[in-house]
């Protein structure tokens, strides 16, 4: 589904625009995952695993082109023509969760203690709750990230569970990650 565009400043007054990125923005959307897994090992994925979205970039125009045509949500905060945080709201298929939805976030280093991510959990929350059905919100996030874990629990989300193991560093550390829920 497209996310109209909408202008917001954040604390320190620069203005951004959050919306759906068009599939030409793919290069741009690939530049943010990819500066942001970097410089944390609080996401999933590593650069590496965006090289074939690099190596052809139609990969990444599908998937751009799925959230834009589908019932998923993507959004993408543009500061300038640059795009500095994505987000995704995605829900659930089948008959006995559809309802369920699941959020993702990332912001790129630079950009946090702005308000970004308020802004984009709001965004999200307000986007499910008019979504026929959708009557929770969930989130994985890494044990020890409490600043996630902070922003979570401001939006209203409760950890519900524990996950061992889940992530696995290049150095062999592991990481848990707490399954955290927002009742609409």
């Amino acid at each position: 589904m497209i996310v109209e565009p909408k202008e917001f400043v954040l604390k320190n007054g620069l203005k951004v625009v959050v919306k759906t990125p068009e599939v030409d923005d793919a290069l741009n959307v690939l530049n943010n995952i990819i500066a942001v897994a970097k410089s944390t090992h609080f996401l999933l994925s590593e650069p590496e695993d965006f090289q074939k979205y690099i190596d052809n970039i139609d990969l990444e125009k599908q998937r751009l082109q799925q959230y834009r045509d589908g019932k998923d949500y993507m959004f993408a905060v543009y500061l300038d023509d640059k795009v500095i945080a994505i987000s995704s709201l995605d829900l659930y298929k089948h008959v006995k969760d559809q309802h369920r939805a699941h959020i993702g976030i990332s912001v790129q280093k630079e950009y946090w203690d702005l308000g970004i991510g308020t802004i984009l959990f709001k965004e999200m929350i307000k986007t499910a709750r008019s979504i026929p059905g959708i009557e929770q919100i969930e989130l994985g996030v890494v044990s020890i990230n409490e600043r996630a874990k902070h922003l979570y629990e401001k939006m209203g989300f409760r950890k519900v569970g524990t996950l061992p193991h889940q992530l696995k560093l290049k150095d062999g550390t592991y990481y848990d990650e707490d399954m955290m829920v927002l009742f609409l």
